[in-house]
């Protein structure tokens, strides 16, 4: 090869001039080529040696956007469910809600509001052959009475059974034979029962007031013995009396309301039907007749003959008498009926047994103006019938009452009072108070 430094020529292979030394010839080194297997060996370390550093970095430090992916599933995912479990719990609480109105609307076309000269009350339907069940109370000295069903339907009926000793009567009342009755229970209903009380509360015909079983077994007296009654706090008030007590959960009756707590009006008793079947049954297969049922409370039906008894002619001719038993029962019935006009504040319970226009009409008239929204208290404790004293044309029925009372501020006093009952007859028959004394 030549040198290109001097023009010496020099060997084929000689790498060097021999006169000058210079190099005449680049050292080529040759580069092979990678086979397939190194290549795969070097990306299997590289992927293997990132993939431990990956693995080791997220075990470490958790890459920040896992974490946020899941927590914005949770929060999508947990109010989905909360919507389910709400939706499902209104599901539960309307279906609840619809049974207790199913049961509510079906038991009301067999509700009554039952009417008398006196005043009004409850009943419900008890035989498909059409009678109705009712407090003793409601109907007391009555054969006969009228009552309206929730369409505004008036019938009448006759009484066919009544107790002076428990608080329950039966009426027959044609029109109604032919209907499905309510369904009864006939067992003792548990402690903490929710139940519906259904009646005329107040005179609001058809009302209906939920609550609870709150005691069992209560038993006291009053004018009728109560014996193991409920207790509960479904709101009942006059006009409640013989109206149905269901159980909320199956309709069935399981009471017939009759009475409440004066000191505490959240309180009522129902009598409990189990206990009462057999004696409204009795009176449904063996009626009373009308003259056994007037025996039994004579206070309006004293126009019997007695030749001891002074009368009194009206101006049609018809003769009415005083008698002495009937008196007696007229009074002790104005005094319990006094006790919830004065609990009510409400003059209309004992006005029509008062004579109209008369010193003692205005003198009530008055005081109920008086005491209306003072918060005065009254709890009659007893009230005894000492003497009946009959002149000509009036009657003087003397009593010896206890009761306490709560004024406006709280204060109990306690009283003892003898009391004359000055009473006519009206022109119509009925007993009528003129005047009272109080000593």
């Amino acid at each position: 090869m030549i040198c290109i430094h001097c023009g010496l020529e020099n060997e084929p292979d000689s790498m060097f001039c021999s006169d000058c030394g210079t190099q005449i010839k680049e050292k080529h080194v040759k580069i092979r080529k990678p086979t397939l297997l190194l290549v795969i060996a070097i990306v299997t370390s590289i992927l293997a040696i990132g993939g431990i550093g990956f693995g080791l970095s997220i075990a470490l430090h958790p890459p920040e956007k896992i974490v946020k992916v899941e927590t914005i599933i949770q929060k999508e995912h947990v109010p989905v469910v909360k919507e389910k479990s709400e939706e499902a719990a209104q599901s539960v609480v309307k279906k609840e809600e619809k049974d207790k109105t199913q049961i509510i609307k079906d038991s009301q076309s067999r509700v009554y509001t039952i009417f008398t000269d006196s005043g009004f009350g409850s009943g419900f339907l008890f035989e498909e052959k059409g009678t109705v069940i009712t407090n003793a109370h409601v109907v007391a000295g009555f054969t006969e009475v009228v009552l309206r069903n929730v369409n505004g339907q008036q019938t009448t009926g006759r009484v066919i059974g009544i107790s002076d000793q428990y608080d329950v009567a039966l009426i027959q009342v044609d029109d109604y034979a032919g209907m499905q009755p309510l369904e009864l229970e006939l067992s003792e209903t548990a402690i903490g029962t929710e139940v519906i009380a259904l009646g005329s509360p107040q005179g609001l015909e058809n009302s209906a007031s939920i609550g609870y079983l709150t005691g069992l077994d209560r038993s006291f007296e009053s004018d009728f013995q109560y014996e193991n009654v409920y207790q509960i706090d479904a709101q009942i008030s006059p006009g409640s009396s013989g109206g149905p007590l269901l159980d909320a959960e199956t309709g069935k009756v399981i009471g017939i309301n009759s009475a409440i707590l004066i000191a505490d009006q959240s309180i009522g008793f129902s009598i409990p039907m189990y206990t009462m079947d057999s004696l409204l049954r009795s009176w449904s297969t063996s009626p009373m007749d009308a003259t056994e049922v007037a025996s039994v409370f004579s206070f309006y039906d004293d126009v019997a003959y007695d030749p001891d008894s002074y009368y009194k002619d009206n101006e049609e001719g018809d003769t009415f008498y005083f008698e002495e038993t009937g008196l007696s029962d007229f009074i002790i019935y104005f005094r319990d009926t006094y006790e919830a006009a004065l609990l009510y504040e409400d003059y209309y319970y004992i006005e029509d047994m008062i004579l109209y226009d008369s010193p003692v009409y205005w003198e009530m008239t008055d005081y109920f103006d008086e005491i209306a929204g003072q918060g005065f208290f009254f709890d009659f404790i007893s009230n005894e019938v000492t003497d009946v004293v009959i002149e000509s044309d009036y009657a003087v029925v003397s009593t010896f009452e206890v009761f306490d009372f709560m004024d406006a501020s709280g204060g109990w006093y306690s009283y003892e009072r003898y009391k004359d009952y000055f009473i006519v007859i009206d022109e119509d028959g009925y007993y009528r108070i003129t005047n009272i004394n109080i000593y």
